[in-house]
Formats: C-alpha cells, structure tokens, sequence
C-alpha cells in the first residue's frame, strides 16, 4: 500500500516542471523585446534577482508552513495578516485571471490567422471584429470548461511541453546560427542594452514583474509531492532559476534572429511568430511553412490550455475561501465539482471586458497594449499582500520548516523590496500611456482605462459578500 501511494505522489522534478510550465512563456520574451529591445535582457536579470527569486523565497516558506493546508495563496496569506485581507488577495488574484483571459481569448483568433495563412489577417483597423470572435470564443470554451475539463489536461501537458521544446529549438538554433556566421539582427552595445529608465520603460516594468509570474500556481498541490517540507521550496527555487535562465537565454536568441526595427513593427500581436519565420528563412527553409506548422499546434494545444484555465482559478478561488464568504449561487457545484453558475458569471465579466475597451481604442495594437497593462498591474496585487503576510508571519517569531531568509533584518529587506517593487508595477503599468497624453483628458481617459477596472472589481469582491457575511451572522 505504502509503495502505491508513493507512486502517485509527484516527484521533485515533475514539481519543478508544474511550475515552469505555466509561468515561462516564449510570448512574454517577446512582448518585452518589442519594448525594450536589447534593453530586455539586462531587465530579465534584475527582475529576477530582485523581484522574482526574493518573492519564490517567500512562497517556498510560507507553503512549507502551510504543507497541511493544501497551499495555495489563501492560506500563505491568512498565516500572517488573517481571513479578510487572505480573502482580498486570493480575490485579487481571481480579478488577474480575467483580465488575463480577456488578453488570450483576443489572440486566439490572431493564432489561428498564422495557422492558417501563414500570416495576421488583422490589421490595426479590425478590433472590433477581433473582438466579436473573442466573444465567441468566451462562450464556446466556457461551455467547453462546464463539461469538464480532464478531456483536455493530457492535451493542455503536452501543449506545456511542446512550448519548452520549441523554445529551446529557437534558442539552440538562434545561437548555433549566430556562430556559423548569420550576423546579429541586433547591435549589442553600452547605449542599447542599459535600460532607459522613463515613463514608457515604467509601464513595461509590470510586464517584466507579470511575466515571471507563476511559482504560486502549483501550491495547492503541495499535499501530493513528495516530502513537501524539503522538496516543494527546493521545487520552487529550481524553476524559479530555470525560468530566469530561460528568460534571459532566450531575450538574447531573440535579439540575433530580429532587430528591434522588427520588432516593432511587428508588435505585440506578431513578434512571437515573426521571429520564428526569420529563423526558419536564416536556415534556408520556408518560413511561411515552418510558422504555420508551429502555430497549429500552438492554436490547438492552447485552446485545451485555456479550457483548463477558465475553470481551476475559479475551483481555486472558491474552494479556498471559508464556507458563507460567497452567495450560494456562486458556489453550487455539479457532480463532477464543476461551479458552473460561477463559470458563467465569470464569461459575462470578461465579454464586458472585452467590450469597454474596443469604444475607445483606434487600433489592435493599442487593444494589446492596454489587455496587457490590466493583466500585469491586477496580478501584482495578490503579491503585494502577499509580501506583506509573510513579513507579518516571520515578525510574530514563526519559523516555517524551510527557511530562506533565517535573520529578522533580512526578512524585512526582501518583504519590503517585493512591496516596493509591486507598488512600482502596479502604477507603471499604463503610466507611460498617461505621462504621454496628449492632453489632461486624454490623461484621465488612460487612468480610467488603466487602473479603473481593477479597482473597482477589487472593491465588488468586498461587496458581494456582505449579504452572505450577514446571513452567516444572523444564523
């Protein structure tokens, strides 16, 4: 009996994987080189030193202090600062995932262009029809993630593992390339890799922060590794290191295969599948080929992906909670532990989402400006508390199984360099649209865009779950 239940507990290495998978993504390299250029890659360095190992530090302690709970971020949070501010975090948290989703149900139909055609068929002046696909999409995979998502698990692992495989293709052949005699797309030098520290590198500041986030997503499995107390930080610590290399390897293979020139012309919605057409062509094979290949299986790989996201935020979210935080409307489940009203609820959200912006905005590449501003500034929210809950815990004199940081000088440094570093990505998020306005309004209409949902959804979550605290109370 021993020797079956320890077969199916997950091995350090598999932890180390459920966790670089859904954090490193090729698509973050380069959504930041279009930004930033050869600047990303010293940026990749200090935001994984200063922001993203301290903050993988601070997880791994506080999971090996709540090994019996499950994990997850609601119970690292209410170790230190209690049930309400846990609930507002882990809410938090659930307010990212919809903006995010908002931001992967509109590339959907741009992956699906380059399966096709080889090439984007939507140009600048198609956001509302991009839109109105995105739409449907919401629908058709939120009905999809109502009927379970375990049809599509086995198919969501193998898009994970296909993204690595592929990006380290890109990288391998970028590089052997490079010293074969394929020239650098990119000029390395003193006044383009220093970052220029303004309003516009700001706001791709958050982006930086947003995208190694991650390292949480695999603590409500910490029940099932292997010796959690040592093996679950150590799991946490490795990917953590793995997903920063990788950042920083493969910002470099980038920068060789495509200038920045390129890059922005490509934009956000592009560069992720021109700079593998250029490498194809770098290697004397069709280019158009070589990215539709990639891209359908990218497309097909990321739909189940995103089934799965669509509904185990929302089993997170609501199975972490104390029982009566929620209306039971929201929290009604059907055999197979689906919340399926919640999934619905959350569909109606995101296609408001999807809809607001588009009244306003001129252009597809301002659309994915904005979608990733909202994504990046929402989820630095849950890390902030999260910083905060653990500096609390640790002052009380608690002292988890795994420890870090082991002195009370060095758990206040790294607590408050993640606060501070959280609070400058979630105002530099957007802050380079607003620093740039045209005019006072245009301003206003960037703070409103930038800054008003998030804060306003933060508050509702406090909102809806007055009446169910109140009928708690009265029973």
């Amino acid at each position: 009996m021993s020797n079956s239940t320890k077969a199916k507990k997950l091995s350090f290495w598999t932890l180390v994987l459920l966790i670089f998978v859904p954090t490193f993504g090729f698509g973050n390299i380069t959504t930041n080189a279009v930004a930033l250029g050869p600047a990303s890659i010293p940026s990749w360095l200090i935001v994984s030193v200063l922001f993203f190992f301290p903050l993988s530090g601070i997880i791994a302690e506080l999971a090996s202090a709540n090994n019996d709970k499950g994990g997850g971020i609601y119970s690292w949070i209410e170790c230190g600062l209690g049930e309400k501010w846990a609930y507002i975090g882990t809410w938090s948290y659930f307010i990212a995932n919809l903006f995010y989703l908002q931001m992967i149900f509109v590339r959907i139909p741009v992956m699906t262009s380059w399966a096709i055609f080889g090439e984007n068929r939507f140009g600048d002046t198609h956001t509302v029809l991009l839109s109105v696909m995105a739409i449907f999409l919401v629908v058709i995979l939120t009905w999809a993630a109502t009927k379970g998502v375990k049809n599509f698990s086995r198919l969501s692992d193998f898009g994970g593992k296909f993204t690595i495989v592929a990006t380290i293709i890109f990288i391998v052949f970028a590089i052997i390339g490079y010293f074969m005699g394929t020239p650098s797309a990119t000029e390395f030098s003193k006044s383009t890799v220093i970052p220029k520290v303004n309003a516009d590198y700001l706001s791709t500041f958050a982006w930086l922060l947003f995208s190694v986030a991650g390292a949480e997503v695999a603590g409500t499995y910490i029940s099932d590794v292997e010796n959690p107390k040592k093996n679950f930080p150590k799991g946490v610590i490795m990917a953590t290191l793995f997903i920063a290399v990788a950042y920083i390897i493969g910002s470099v293979a980038v920068c060789l295969i495509a200038s920045p020139d390129v890059l922005t012309k490509a934009g956000l919605k592009n560069a992720n599948y021109i700079v593998y057409k250029i490498l194809a062509e770098n290697w004397g094979l069709n280019g158009k080929i070589a990215v539709q290949i990639y891209s359908i299986i990218l497309t097909i790989t990321s739909v189940a992906a995103y089934i799965v996201w669509v509904e185990s935020p929302i089993r997170a979210m609501f199975s972490e909670v104390p029982k009566g935080t929620f209306p039971e409307f929201l929290t009604r489940k059907n055999e197979d532990g689906t919340l399926i009203n919640a999934l619905w609820i959350q569909c109606a959200i995101v296609i408001v989402f999807i809809i607001v912006p588009i009244l306003g905005l001129h252009s597809v590449e301002s659309f994915f400006v904005l979608l990733a501003n909202l994504s990046s500034l929402s989820l630095v929210v849950p890390y902030i508390i999260l910083a905060a809950a653990y500096m609390a815990y640790r002052l009380k004199g608690n002292k988890p199984p795994f420890v870090m940081f082991k002195s009370k000088g060095s758990v206040m440094f790294i607590s408050i360099l993640v606060l501070i570093l959280g609070i400058a990505g979630f105002f530099g998020a957007g802050f380079g649209d607003i620093a740039n306005a045209e005019n006072s309004s245009a301003a206003v209409k960037s703070i409103i865009m930038n800054y008003g949902g998030p804060v306003i959804l933060i508050l509702l979550g406090l909102v809806i779950t007055l009446p169910s605290k109140h009928k708690t109370k009265k029973n």
